[in-house]
């Protein structure tokens, strides 16, 4: 099962997730409804001739008050589910920081943390999505969790024992593991568990207050006390009833989703020993993986390990138990009947058993491919093979083999230290992507007049950056542009809300300054966007989605379009190209959009609305792109970046593909003109 079978399979078991909480809400409405009937009917039940059946007392009360009691609940129930998912709109920062966690990113203190960031750098560049925030819990246990709506707004969080207690093949392990979340698809549905929960949760809440109010006052109010605190105690066992089948159901998905993690993790890595090791340490370490925070149990189903003390005779586990998950890494930890072989594939069951024949088909001596680790000599020119994208994306989108994984620890050794340094600071990072903006040719008119917009629009503190670090930038490879760009995303994210408005307009000027636009500025500013803004196109989509069939059909026309204008200036040999990619994606043929046509909104509005293409259609359609960009039997460097800023705008993470270095001219870049 590849990643986009993973996200169909995570969007329908969303659907029968809610599907088991809402009827779970609806028996928490029916009970509470029969409990508040009895109670404010207990007076007349006591005369013999009322019929103290369940239809009598519903009867007895009335059906509109029964209908207006169960319209309140549900009312209560939703407004705190909404009310606690609108707290958690922050994604991963807000559950990050509801734990008690500090951001790294920009500055992180100290060895170990220092090396948990260049771990999860490494993973993020390898494959190819956003560098996400990195928090430490100050916690002495040995846990770690993902949070996050998307790629894009993931935070990785690790707690001080994880870091500190774990080498860095037990800690690859585990951010390993934790990116499987992310690219499972989990995060978006642990989330919403919690609002669910919440909501189920809010009875037992108000149950609470009236219990508390049953309290108060003197003994004048006795009497009337009696009724309030048994409301209050039937709303507390009922509410506490609905929290203890919701968390059944949240525990029985999450340990069902930490196997095929941990399989995961092994592909990645192709180290079984590394996440077994940190498992191992789990179960021999003082404090284990039980969290100390407040609100530790609420986000339960989203850590590393077990982040709480068993309960009920592990009834309420949100994991399987350490020795069953380390068994399955390690069949020698405890006699189980699991061979070396079959260990790995028993890890999901036959979820991913495809995921452990691709770990067992190689040896863990065999070296690294050469083509991952030698990237492009910087300045010159680079190609890929049309063969070698099929493959990636078949089988490699959000889903980096061992090679790949490699290769974003080499891609971050390539970067210089002092860009690293400088991505990961908020000022030297403004620097960094106005430096990748700018036209690299040193006696273009395009590049001066950039220079000069920048001069004027830039903070003095930006530009002091950026000229200490033009030189070295402009000496980098260009395939280490995107690299660059994702280890800029977090320090850019912690820009204040004024700030980053400011930045992102001299972006634009930036691009704008020569009056036009290339589609290969565009693709780094789309990768930028993206990473950085939840939804950054959600009102190009609203008209288009009335007629969304239509609407997908006309966008991908118009990114094969726009990829078989490119790099191509000929309008014959586009069309071909155009028609090709038409048919292969099974469309029917229209006429090749003229190059004047092909204007960087439209583009925008075709990404935007692509989104939405379902996610098992959506490795034809990059596929189709793929062939388009290849009519000329080259796939140079600027066009496989177009396609990853297009990949990434699609929600499918793409790793960096191997580039062979050809020591041949490209063709010139196409431009494309921007109109107001």
């Amino acid at each position: 099962m590849n990643f986009f079978e993973y996200q169909d399979k995570a969007r329908r078991n969303s659907g029968v997730l809610l599907a088991l909480f809402c009827a779970a809400v609806i028996g928490l409405v029916a009970i509470t409804t029969v409990f508040v009937a009895f109670v404010t009917s207990y007076s007349d039940l006591r005369n013999p001739a009322v019929d103290t059946s369940l239809t009598g007392i519903l009867s007895h009360l009335g059906w509109e008050t029964v209908a207006g009691i169960a319209v309140t609940i549900t009312a209560i129930i939703g407004l705190a589910s909404l009310f606690r998912l609108r707290q958690l709109a922050g994604g991963g920062r807000a559950v990050a920081e509801s734990l008690g966690g500090r951001k790294i990113n920009t500055s992180p203190s100290g060895l170990a943390e220092q090396r948990a960031l260049n771990v999860v750098e490494e993973m993020a560049l390898a494959s190819g999505t956003p560098v996400p925030d990195v928090y430490i819990l100050e916690d002495t246990a040995i846990n770690a969790f993902a949070a996050g709506y998307a790629p894009s707004d993931a935070v990785i969080g690790l707690t001080r024992g994880c870091i500190e207690q774990l080498d860095r093949d037990e800690l690859q392990g585990v951010v390993a593991h934790e990116f499987s979340h992310i690219f499972n698809g989990d995060m978006r549905l642990n989330i919403r568990i919690v609002g669910l929960l919440h909501g189920i949760l809010i009875i037992g809440l108000v149950g609470s207050w009236l219990l508390r109010g049953s309290y108060l006052g003197g003994r004048r109010s006795s009497r009337g006390r009696a009724p309030l605190f048994a409301a209050g105690m039937g709303l507390v066992v009922i509410g506490y009833t609905g929290t203890f089948f919701g968390n059944l159901i949240k525990s029985a998905v999450s340990r069902q989703r930490e196997y095929l993690a941990d399989a995961s993790a092994v592909q990645f890595t192709r180290n079984k020993q590394g996440i077994a090791g940190a498992l191992k340490k789990i179960a021999q370490h003082t404090s284990g993986s039980n969290l100390q925070a407040a609100n530790a149990s609420e986000f339960s189903h989203m850590y590393f390990a077990s982040g709480l003390r068993a309960r009920f005779g592990g009834l309420f586990a949100t994991h399987p138990p350490l020795d069953a998950r380390i068994s399955r890494l390690d069949p020698q930890w405890q006699t189980s009947g699991y061979t070396n072989e079959s260990a790995i594939a028993a890890m999901a069951g036959s979820d991913t058993a495809a995921v452990s024949q691709m770990h067992n088909s190689h040896s863990a001596s065999d070296p690294i491919n050469a083509s991952t680790t030698n990237a492009a000599p910087a300045g010159n020119p680079y190609q890929a093979k049309l063969e070698d994208i099929v493959e990636v994306v078949d089988n490699n989108i959000a889903n980096p083999s061992y090679q790949q994984c490699a290769q974003g620890k080499v891609l971050l050794a390539e970067i210089p230290a002092s860009l690293q340094a400088a991505a990961r600071d908020p000022f030297a990072a403004r620097a960094l992507v106005y430096g990748l903006l700018i036209d690299s040719e040193e006696a273009s008119k395009h590049r001066v007049t950039q220079l000069e917009l920048l001069a004027k629009i830039a903070h003095p503190a930006v530009l002091r950056e950026f000229k200490k670090l033009n030189g070295e930038l402009m000496g980098i490879g260009t395939h280490l542009r995107l690299p660059l760009l994702d280890l800029c995303i977090p320090a850019l994210k912690s820009l204040a809300a004024q700030q980053f408005q400011i930045f992102k307009r001299n972006v634009i000027k930036l691009l704008r300054a020569d009056g036009k636009i290339e589609i290969w500025e565009w693709a780094l500013y789309r990768v930028l966007m993206h990473g950085l803004e939840q939804n950054p196109d959600r009102h190009r989509t609203l008209n288009a989605r009335k007629t969304s069939s239509k609407a997908l059909v006309d966008a991908h026309q118009f990114l094969l379009a726009t990829m078989a204008h490119a790099d191509c200036e000929d309008y014959l040999a586009a069309k071909r190209a155009f028609e090709t990619g038409v048919r292969q994606l099974g469309l029917n043929l229209v006429a090749l959009p003229a190059r004047a046509d092909m204007t960087l909104q439209r583009l925008d509005k075709a990404v935007a609305i692509a989104r939405d293409t379902p996610a098992l259609r959506k490795p034809a359609l990059l596929k189709a792109l793929a062939t388009t960009m290849s009519h000329d039997g080259i796939v140079d460097g600027r066009e496989v970046d177009l396609l990853r800023a297009i990949a990434d705008c699609l929600d499918c993470p793409m790793p960096p593909l191997a580039l062979s270095d050809r020591g041949q001219a490209l063709s010139p870049t196409a431009a494309m003109e921007e109109t107001a």
